[in-house]
């Protein structure tokens, strides 16, 4: 990591045991999770991700090999300690992240405190919107789902990868670092395909922007295209064994809203909830949009997740299970470490501020982050101590 300026040992020994700690939860919750039958005490996805590779041989995902492989070793008890790994890479990659969109001006143990608290953040929660604190909502810290925890550091990895060649695609678009993005995206969308469903769409986008600008030779940028090629093979090849029959899946439907709204009356409401803090710093610095490229770019990949859960649904048994809704969710922590870096890099200069309306937006936003916090620190609490991660009401 980069580590431009010292910092005091307060924030390395702060954060070295935050990281400790939460990590040490987390392997704590997923031997419990391992461990569950049936009921809401410690419920979760585990148990039955272990079952369809062990017991019915249904391979979709990275992690699934992974379960096969431990299981045959005869040490599947390992697994609790592997899904603890993948939550500290997770924050490892979201404070890379943080330093890379802050051009390395943060210091390295106080991203690892920032990325803390990315990977906790909850939606504000209001009773009486949704069916509970998840349940409805829409969050980026998940706990209870083997697939999406692995496909969340591989992601926030893939997303580092590609910042850094396309921050000067010209020059680091190199043989080399295209084969590098190519497997780790391939791997990311191994793991989960609804990564490269919510983020392919925005590096599109940004590949069209670089031809029409010319920021790059043609025939490069369309080499650099080519790199999604084998993720799409992969996600073929998923589609595949989701949907044969037996598998509980019978193809997918355009139902508007349908999934997305099974657990609250008041979708638009909710949806502001979840992602306030960020929407909040996007609306004060929404003229930038176009001229900071890691804000749009995290903006595009949420809208696209976004749609993506709201149009679409399963059919069969699988039909409200919101499987669409994985994307959405890791995008939400991409433009929620924008917002926070914006909103550092406004309290740098809150003090020679003269605007009073601007001043009091800010601490309304700083306001608003700290409840988003506080609901994530109580659900995860509240995971720890057995609450059905559903957490009705």
């Amino acid at each position: 990591m980069s580590d431009k300026k010292k910092t005091s040992p307060v924030f390395k020994i702060s954060a070295a045991v935050l990281l400790v700690t939460y990590c040490a939860l987390c392997v704590f919750l997923y031997y419990k999770f391992m461990g569950w039958t049936e009921g809401a005490v410690y419920e979760s996805d585990l148990p039955a991700h272990i079952s369809l590779a062990v017991d019915d041989g249904l391979i979709y995902s990275l992690i699934s090999f992974i379960i096969i492989g431990l299981s045959k070793a005869g040490t599947l008890e390992l697994l609790p300690i592997l899904l603890g790994l993948f939550a500290a890479l997770s924050v490892f990659f979201t404070a890379e992240l943080l330093i890379e969109v802050s051009d390395k001006k943060i210091d390295s143990n106080i991203a690892i405190l920032l990325a803390l608290l990315l990977n906790i953040v909850m939606p504000c929660y209001i009773r009486g919107l949704s069916d509970g604190r998840y349940m409805g909502m829409h969050a980026s810290s998940i706990w209870h789902n083997s697939t999406y925890l692995m496909m969340k550091w591989m992601g926030l990895w893939t997303i580092l990868v590609y910042l850094r060649i396309e921050k000067d695609i010209a020059g680091k678009l190199t043989t080399k670092s295209y084969l590098f993005f190519t497997c780790i995206l391939t791997l990311t969308t191994a793991a989960k395909p609804n990564f490269f469903l919510a983020v392919t769409p925005a590096m599109l986008i940004f590949l069209i922007i670089d031809l029409i600008t010319k920021r790059a030779p043609f025939g490069k940028l369309v080499f650099f295209a080519t790199s999604v090629v084998p993720s799409f093979a992969v996600m073929v090849l998923q589609n595949n064994a989701l949907f044969r029959a037996g598998a509980g899946g019978n193809g997918i439907m355009i139902a508007p809203g349908k999934a997305m709204s099974a657990h609250t009356g008041y979708l638009l409401v909710v949806s502001f909830l979840s992602i306030a803090f960020p929407l909040m710093m996007l609306l004060l610095h929404i003229k930038e949009i176009f001229k900071n490229r890691y804000l749009l770019f995290a903006w595009l990949c949420a809208g696209t997740g976004y749609m993506e859960y709201f149009l679409f649904s399963e059919k069969g048994s699988r039909n409200m299970d919101a499987n669409f809704s994985w994307g959405y969710a890791f995008t939400i922590i991409l433009i929620f470490g924008i917002a926070l870096i914006m909103w550092i890099n406004d309290l740098k200069s809150f003090k020679t501020c003269k605007s009073i309306v601007k001043k009091v937006y800010l601490a309304g936003c700083g306001t608003v982050l700290a409840y988003h916090t506080w609901c994530g620190l109580l659900f995860f609490v509240r995971l720890c101590m057995g609450v059905s991660y559903m957490m009705w009401g």
